[in-house]
């Protein structure tokens, strides 16, 4: 395929699956790239695991906050551009990244000289971004002709995209009865807009043992909004007589939902009089309850008729099960004038599990707390996802004690296997009842380079950094297979090469007292 046309704009991740799917679920809620919160650890590109000592470790490694012996207050805001802008749309907008506290005791122990409570609000992703392309060469496929194999294999219901293709006479049927796609494509063209985020609010316990050990434990709460708005225009010609075909299919979907994990983290400074540190910290899968709303419409251009499902508003109530993450660091200090750390995180995506309330629905097994797993979409998720591999680096330097300079670096390989599958439709799952786009996104190694720099007075701080990051990604506008039944070409459709490079400025207000 050809790329003709391709902008993005304030890209905090792309999404792009209008069903609850394998890929949906996955950029909706891995975070292994990005970072959010205080300046300061987004000018060391998030690397504080083993060093520590700032509020925004509670995320990452909760016994990070064992080391402070202040009472802290800070506010993160900011602002988020795209390289390119989208007509009609600003390429920038601001966002609040990180607001908390954290409550120091001095216990006046020799042993245990400190116990610490925290509170923190922190951006996990976001999802603001807006973007447009098309493709006038198709070469006569068509979103229609996957529609029509979802039809021959009884996968179309009132409530997707599949269902409004046959109740509204988009697909003919041969002489055996099956359902197959007259026209070919000829050329598309796709915007979309979302907005929204993915934010957790935590809760932090930590101590100090003797100034050698630090342990830390934090209950994060996570909160999802997301809304999107997507609109797919085919061009296409009858094959027979060259009628013309032309479509399109406007989608507005809205997800909410919360979610809870748990966080574990140690760092030992293993020899008395040497600042290094060593840390180690657990992540808990997330738990998490969503809800879905979905409005689609399917508008024939030809008749200049709008077709939309037989319920015109959609709703699918799922669960969402992420894997457990490992994280290790190390880091030192020299005197006070020079910090280093380096971490490393590890997180299975192909463990990651979808499941639906407990209501008696068919050909599911398993529990999922209080839901039913979906076997085949979880199957679709092992065979397709993969472990990611995250390594962050940072330093700080002081030229004097209330000035500092600090660079960062970040590194998440790509959660998706080379040769994954897009062929979802027809799977036996309760999802595809309910889906209304076909569009797919793989997303490649995520890389973040920071800058920043802090002031500090007698009680206060001003912190700022500055982030570029960049991401390549294969977009495909639907899936047709080769050996479909009703296919009437024998080539798959080739992807759109994307690059998302955002560029963001964070500025972190505190006391420390």
């Amino acid at each position: 395929m050809k790329k003709i046309i391709f902008t993005s704009m304030m890209l905090g991740i792309a999404t792009f699956a209008q069903a609850q799917d394998t890929y949906f679920n996955d950029q909706l809620t891995n975070n292994a790239g990005d970072v959010y919160g205080s300046a300061r650890f987004v000018g060391m590109g998030g690397a504080m695991g083993a060093l520590g000592a700032d509020i925004s470790t509670i995320s990452w490694n909760p016994a990070g906050l064992g080391l402070m012996r202040k009472n802290d207050v800070s506010l993160t805001f900011g602002a988020i551009w795209d390289k390119d802008g989208v007509a009609g749309l600003p390429k920038a907008h601001g966002t609040l990244d990180q607001l908390g506290g954290v409550m120091s005791l001095n216990l006046d122990d020799d042993n245990v000289p400190y116990v610490n409570f925290a509170f923190n609000y922190n951006k996990k992703k976001n999802f603001n971004n807006a973007f447009a392309l098309q493709n006038n060469n198709l070469g006569g496929l068509s979103q229609m002709t996957g529609l029509a194999d979802m039809a021959v294999n009884g996968y179309d219901t009132d409530n997707n995209l599949a269902g409004v293709a046959v109740d509204n006479k988009f697909l003919d049927k041969d002489d055996n009865g099956n359902f197959y796609n007259r026209y070919a494509g000829s050329g598309y063209a796709y915007t979309q807009k979302t907005w929204g985020s993915l934010n957790a609010l935590d809760f932090n316990i930590s101590t100090n043992i003797k100034d050698r050990f630090y342990l830390g434990f934090t209950l994060g709460v996570e909160t999802m909004n997301y809304n999107g708005q997507t609109d797919y225009y085919e061009s296409s010609k009858a094959v027979d007589n060259g009628a013309s075909g032309d479509y399109s299919v406007y989608n507005d979907q809205q997800v909410d939902g919360t979610g809870i994990n748990f966080k574990f983290g140690a760092i030992v400074r293993p020899f008395e009089y040497n600042a290094l540190r060593i840390a180690l910290a657990i992540e808990t899968p997330t738990w998490s309850q969503y809800k879905s709303s979905t409005y689609c419409t399917l508008t024939d251009w030809v008749d200049n008729k709008a077709y939309t499902p037989y319920y015109p508003e959609t709703y699918l109530e799922y669960a969402v099960r992420t894997p457990w993450k490992i994280r290790l660091g190390v880091g030192s200090t020299i005197d006070r004038y020079f910090a280093w750390d380096v971490d490393y995180e590890y997180a299975n995506y192909s463990a990651t599990k979808m499941g639906y309330p407990d209501s008696g629905i068919d050909d599911y097994r398993g529990s999922l707390f209080n839901n039913t797993w979906d076997v085949d979409m979880n199957v679709q998720t092992e065979n397709n996802l993969k472990a990611t591999h995250n390594v962050r680096a940072g330093i700080e330097i002081k030229p004097v004690d209330n000035l500092a300079f600090r660079v960062g670096y970040n590194f998440a390989t790509s959660a998706y296997k080379e040769n994954a599958s897009f062929d979802q439709l027809n799977l036996n799952s309760y999802a595809m009842d309910y889906s209304t786009k076909t569009s797919y996104l793989t997303l490649g190694a995520f890389n973040s380079v920071t800058l920043g720099m802090g002031y500090r007075w007698k009680k206060a701080y001003l912190d700022v950094a500055y982030k570029l990051s960049s991401q390549k990604g294969d977009f495909y506008a639907f899936y047709e297979p080769a050996n479909t039944t009703v296919a009437h070409c024998p080539n798959l459709l080739k992807p759109v090469n994307v690059d998302f490079v955002k560029h963001q400025l964070t500025a972190t207000l505190g006391v420390r007292f």
